[in-house]
């Protein structure tokens, strides 16, 4: 009930208002304060009370994709859901499947590039962080755009390597 009033808000508010990071950890305060308001040992059960959200969050995610296998969204939110957890290789699955749906998800080439750093795939994270440069350009978004510039520099002074081709 909780998430769909919060997702209901993000989509009247506008996608491009909250970057999807920001609005994850907007609705993981939002549920923990709602959550620990309720609990008794508030502490004691703050991250199986996380554990048990995000597990949910998952499943939510499957049960939509498996109700619309070309919702790109679902698959991003699924790759958001992965990274709280820590299931890197399930969040870059989950990201490059809602490029090949939507091959413009801006943000899912951000984070698909952070979740290869992650795993320290250089070439890849490099390769998608260059993606959502273009699309922030072609957008216009110029926030965003020196955000990505930002990430780039920190990619190539970690990466300096560069004479690696990326995989994907």
């Amino acid at each position: 009930m909780t998430s769909h009033l919060l997702n209901r808000f993000f989509y009247s508010v506008g996608h491009s208002i909250f970057h999807p990071l920001a609005k994850g950890l907007f609705v993981l305060l939002v549920l923990t304060g709602v959550l620990g308001a309720q609990l008794k040992e508030p502490l004691a059960m703050d991250f199986k009370t996380y554990l048990k959200g995000t597990k949910t969050e998952i499943s939510r995610q499957k049960e939509i994709i498996r109700e619309d296998p070309l919702d790109a969204i679902a698959y991003f939110e699924l790759g958001m859901a992965y990274l709280a957890l820590g299931r890197h290789e399930d969040e870059v699955e989950a990201y490059l499947e809602a490029i090949k749906l939507n091959h413009k998800y801006t943000v899912a080439h951000y984070n698909l590039s952070m979740a290869y750093d992650l795993l320290k795939d250089g070439p890849n994270a490099i390769k998608h962080m260059l993606r959502a440069q273009d699309l922030y350009i072609q957008k216009r978004n110029h926030a965003r755009i020196r955000n990505v510039k930002r990430q780039l520099n920190l990619l190539y002074l970690k990466y300096q390597d560069k004479t690696k081709t990326p995989k994907n």
